[in-house]
């Protein structure tokens, strides 16, 4: 009875009534400590283990939060028939955010581009300062998000070379927290890495699904 519905004969992928909602979890770490899976069972790079060396930093309380490609595309042209394709390059991955949790400061200046935080604990103060910024600095990100907290399936996405780029901005509006704007993380291609994952990897975690 498929043509009689419209649907296609032979093997159909269906699509799965599961969604996913809500700004991820996002975690970063400094890009040279080894991922968590390097590789895992399937070969692929992802995850993040925090030490005392590579701390992992949770970015709190992101909203409005995308993601994004940025492509050159170029076309195919034949005199006789005009464009036949087009040849895709992927340039950089891109995650822009706002962010309304400031602390603590060892955090807030990895988002800010600002320099290493002095804690004195004798008066109780934590310190940073804004100079030039760090060119050579990148991070792996890492953003798993849980679709159904019953089970715990999830969904994660992981890049290995990442960099905060751009202006940011603080509203200090009366009778609102403070909510820095502008922040922009882009993934760039890592050939340290296989090259199906230079920039990084999505999965997916279900049981119940996938057997």
């Amino acid at each position: 009875m498929g043509l009689a519905t419209g649907t296609p004969l032979g093997t159909l992928n269906v699509q799965e009534s599961v969604y996913a909602y809500g700004a991820p979890n996002i975690y970063v770490q400094d890009a040279t400590a080894p991922p968590l899976y390097n590789p895992d069972g399937q070969t692929f790079y992802w995850g993040l283990s925090g030490t005392t060396t590579y701390n992992v930093f949770e970015i709190g309380c992101p909203t409005d939060v995308t993601f994004s490609e940025n492509l050159t595309l170029t076309d195919v042209l034949c005199d006789n028939l005009g464009v036949v394709a087009t040849v895709q390059q992927r340039n950089y991955m891109e995650f822009t955010m706002s962010v309304q949790s400031l602390f603590p400061l060892a955090t807030l200046r990895i988002l800010l581009k600002g320099g290493a935080v002095t804690r004195t604990t004798a008066n109780h103060t934590e310190k940073f300062g804004f100079g030039p910024v760090n060119n050579n600095q990148f991070w792996h990100l890492y953003t798993p998000q849980v679709y159904d907290t019953d089970v715990g399936d999830y969904v994660w996405m992981h890049f290995h070379k990442c960099q905060f780029v751009d202006a940011w901005s603080i509203g200090m509006s009366w009778g609102n927290p403070w909510k820095i704007t502008g922040i922009k993380m882009r993934a760039y291609a890592d050939s340290t890495y296989p090259s199906a994952q230079t920039f990084g990897m999505f999965g997916r975690l279900d049981a119940s699904v996938i057997v």
